[in-house]
């Protein structure tokens, strides 16, 4: 988090007003159409348990900056998902305990040890998600061009801090995998390529570019796994439920590779 507010600038907020449909028609998808998707797949596979409660936790934990380096990647527009992340990043610390909340307990999931305490969480969310991007973003604004040049470097090392995370975890956790990987991988790869089908025909249909379909497609379909294992890890104590959102981690760039080859493919053209 401290990473990704060393990266933003006040532009990317400003940026919102220069296109404020394609901000709004994003965060809309991403914090009402994503969990929607989410609450259909459990409904409609009639998944329970710790795999309903994990789906769930990540469709409310959307963006983050691996969607930024898709994006990039799949040469869609970058400021706009700057932009959606920068926003979601101070929304979610709020959302996130508070809806969790409401749709576990109309689940009946917290009555499975899902219990989630939204006071406390919110404000441990506001310490190690919000609090963190403000500094990098105060640290950028003071110290913009020795940031600038140390970018790179921060971004390898926050990409191998984040691997070793993963790979912990899936070692700490390697006896419950095969099971985990049998049951779950249908259900976060679905909830991955529905979200991001749902959200290219809605933006196709509002007649935005190719460009911003692309970057919005990869906004909703894409989740911030890493705020999705830490909630689950060290706020509800649930590493069961953490291996969700660890494997949604792996299987995530089957769809993120296909959507970045085929919109290099097409510009080659």
């Amino acid at each position: 988090m401290l990473a990704l507010g060393l990266s933003l600038k006040p532009r990317h907020f400003i940026n919102i007003a220069k296109q404020p449909g394609s901000v709004i028609l994003g965060l809309i998808m991403q914090l009402a159409l994503l969990p929607a998707i989410a609450l259909l797949l459990v409904l409609g596979w009639q998944l329970s348990g710790t795999l309903a409660a994990g789906l769930i936790l990540l469709a409310l934990a959307p963006g983050g900056a691996t969607s930024n380096a898709i994006s990039f990647l799949a040469r869609g527009d970058t400021a706009l998902s700057i932009s959606l992340t920068a926003i979601t990043s101070l929304i979610v610390p709020f959302t996130l305990p508070l809806l969790l909340a409401i749709q576990y307990q109309w689940l009946g999931l917290d009555s499975q040890s899902f219990q989630i305490p939204v006071g406390p969480t919110t404000k441990q969310l506001v310490v190690v998600t919000l609090i963190p991007i403000l500094i990098g973003m105060a640290l950028r604004h003071a110290f913009d061009q020795p940031v600038a040049a140390a970018h790179q470097h921060i971004q390898r090392l926050v990409g191998f801090l984040f691997i070793a995370l993963v790979a912990a975890m899936a070692w700490v956790n390697r006896a419950q995998l095969p099971e985990l990987w049998s049951q779950a991988t249908l259900a976060v790869l679905s909830l991955c390529i529905i979200a991001m089908c749902c959200a290219a025909v809605i933006a196709r249909i509002a007649r935005l570019n190719a460009q911003t379909q692309t970057t919005l497609a990869i906004e909703v379909g894409i989740q911030n796994a890493g705020t999705a294992m830490m909630v689950a890890a060290t706020l509800m104590q649930q590493p069961a439920l953490a291996m969700i959102a660890l494997l949604y981690g792996i299987v995530m760039n089957l769809p993120a590779a296909l959507i970045i080859f085929w919109r290099r493919r097409l510009k080659t053209r």
